[in-house]
């Protein structure tokens, strides 16, 4: 549902056209095709397909997935082919010639000859739109707007025929917001979206403890500091800022407060209200707040946004927050926490236990949520395969990504070999079953670990991401027995909040909106600064607010309404 119907670059033009002479040709193609799926399928209809064996070893009950159908309808042709794959990314290491893509080409009978471009740019992809050269697969990220120029200009299989035609068992090895979240405004969906951590997803994770990781976002403390004051309650902001008041009393040299994460940068200002992992303490993760009509409004409007820049305010008027967090590189932030210059900051779990040099006896320690903590996760993934019109053998395409968004699919891929031996990433086994679960062999672990992309290059395992789904890709590494993430599990992961909806795709930046929003994003750069630091934060808040309304700022907001009614829609089903 994604809308650029404002602005047509010339290469769409182009493809437009290029689409419109072609159409009959491919509507013949599909035909013949559909002709030889219907014997074909006859056929396959009286195979009965091995099922691995280590599946009955797991326990799909408490993981909150499903073993695979019996007969998967990749399982009925696995004739030698070759399909041209294209991923949009020229840092993709890979080129499918590793022992995970010999195992998928000996198992499904498809070789893929990858291809991707030299840069980043988006002129390679764009070329082959205006050639009507794409490939019979691809990737791209989900939110490139090359993918709303194909699927306007018709340019694209959708998902939903295909599996209906080729592979219909496949609808019910996807995660359930695959086929629904992602349709496009005819009600179709075109892309295969993957990295979704969808509701099985979030069930798993709880249940695994794996919900909250080590990059989940936290305040840190000076333990030895917190303990000379006695080491008070901190529940909330005003909390929070009391105990650093006291502990700059005798320590007036330090820095009360730092965010370490770089929110409140330049940079980060440039493209987001959101405040970074402060604002998450604070409530605020988001850049829309949702009225009560229903509409969507720039968070900066709402006291969401307004309280946390005004507490921001509080501490350097209280002294306790300096600009160097306004300036400094994350490498200088990492430099000044290793040496204990600051009292408190945020970061990530990751980061929030480091051991000041001035004090090697001491460390810094994590402080418990605060009461307002929220943290919303659109949980919509990352990237996009689609299977283009100008693809040979879209039966063969569609039959793949059923392979690959299986359970089988993903051990093949994700998991590797399974056995009780490892031996070395040329020989033995990665991954046995445990209480029901898949979990990697522990040499297998540290070898990747040392040389992640040294064993990535040779194995291949977990790289190729065409059909991911999360729980299944990720199900493998995830460890429920340590007792230090249990315990932030259960800190922060009442705080975690899914909002789908929320995925708004921002409007393209050549359109009226798109320059405006950059405009106001410009506005939010220069009087973030002014309103933390100043005499007078009200005067500055409304001086902001006034000028962000004269840009026509509502007119974005009108697109985000738009845009977030339209993901409603998609959700109810």
């Amino acid at each position: 549902m994604k809308k650029y119907k404002r602005i047509l670059s010339g290469a769409l033009c182009t493809a437009m056209f290029l689409t419109a002479v072609s159409g009959c040709g491919a509507a013949k193609e599909k035909e013949a095709v559909s002709e030889s799926t219907e014997k074909k399928q006859t056929e396959t209809d009286t195979v009965t397909a091995a099922v691995p064996e280590w599946e009955s070893k797991i326990d799909w009950e408490k993981i909150g997935w499903k073993a695979d159908p019996d007969n998967l309808e990749w399982k009925g042709n696995t004739t030698p082919t070759s399909l041209e794959y294209y991923v949009n990314f020229s840092w993709f290491s890979l080129d499918w010639d590793d022992k995970t893509s010999e195992r998928v080409t000996e198992k499904t009978g498809v070789d893929l000859n990858l291809s991707k471009p030299v840069t980043d740019d988006g002129q390679k992809l764009s070329m082959m739109i205006a050639g009507n050269q794409l490939p019979d697969l691809m990737t791209v990220d989900k939110n490139d707007a090359a993918l709303q120029q194909m699927i306007e200009a018709d340019m694209l299989w959708s998902i939903d025929d295909l599996i209906a035609e080729y592979a219909p068992q496949m609808k019910d090895i996807l995660p359930k917001e695959l086929l629904q979240n992602y349709r496009a405004e005819d009600g179709k969906t075109y892309q295969l979206t993957t990295w979704v951590q969808g509701e099985a997803w979030q069930k798993a994770a709880e249940e695994y403890n794996q919900l909250v990781g080590t990059n989940q976002p936290m305040i840190a403390i000076r333990s030895d500091y917190y303990d000379e004051i006695g080491r008070p309650e901190i529940k909330n902001i005003d909390d929070f800022m009391d105990a650093l008041k006291q502990i700059q009393e005798k320590h007036p040299d330090k820095i009360g407060f730092y965010p370490a994460d770089g929110g409140m940068s330049a940079s980060n200002f440039a493209s987001s209200a959101s405040l970074s992992y402060y604002g998450i303490e604070m409530g605020l993760s988001s850049d829309y707040n949702i009225t009560e009509d229903g509409s969507v409004e720039w968070v900066v409007r709402d006291d969401a946004f307004k309280t946390p820049m005004e507490y921001l305010n509080k501490m350097y008027l209280e002294g306790l927050l300096t600009k160097d967090p306004f300036v400094d590189t994350k490498d200088v932030a990492k430099s000044k926490i290793e040496q204990g210059d600051m009292i408190s900051y945020s970061w990530t779990i990751s980061d929030g236990t480091k051991v000041p040099a001035d004090n090697p006896d001491t460390s810094y320690e994590i402080l418990p949520p605060f009461e307002t903590y929220k943290q919303v996760r659109t949980g919509t993934g990352w990237l996009a395969t689609v299977v283009p019109k100008t693809c040979k053998e879209p039966e063969r395409a569609i039959q793949l990504l059923e392979y690959m968004a299986s359970a089988e699919g993903h051990a093949d891929i994700s998991w590797g070999i399974e056995g009780e031996e490892y031996t070395s990433v040329e020989d033995g086994a990665n991954w046995h079953a445990v209480d029901g679960k898949p979990v990697l062999l522990e040499g297998y672990v540290k070898d990747k670990n040392a040389d992640w992309g040294g064993v990535a290059s040779r194995d291949g395992l977990g790289e190729y991401w065409l059909a991911c789904n999360e729980l299944l890709w990720n199900l493998a590494w995830w460890d429920d027995t340590n007792e230090e993430m249990k315990k932030y599990n259960d800190w922060f992961g009442d705080y975690v909040v899914y909002q789908p909806e929320l995925d708004i795709q921002a409007p393209s930046p050549e359109s009226e909106e798109g320059i405006i929003k950059q405009k106001a994003y410009n506005l939010l750069q220069e009087y973030s600064v002014k309103m933390v630091f100043t005499e007078d934060f009200e005067a500055a808040y409304d001086e902001f607010l006034s000028k962000v309304d004269s840009l026509g700022m509502d007119q974005v907001e009108a697109y985000w309404t738009e845009e977030y009614k339209g993901n409603m829609k998609n959700m109810e089903g």
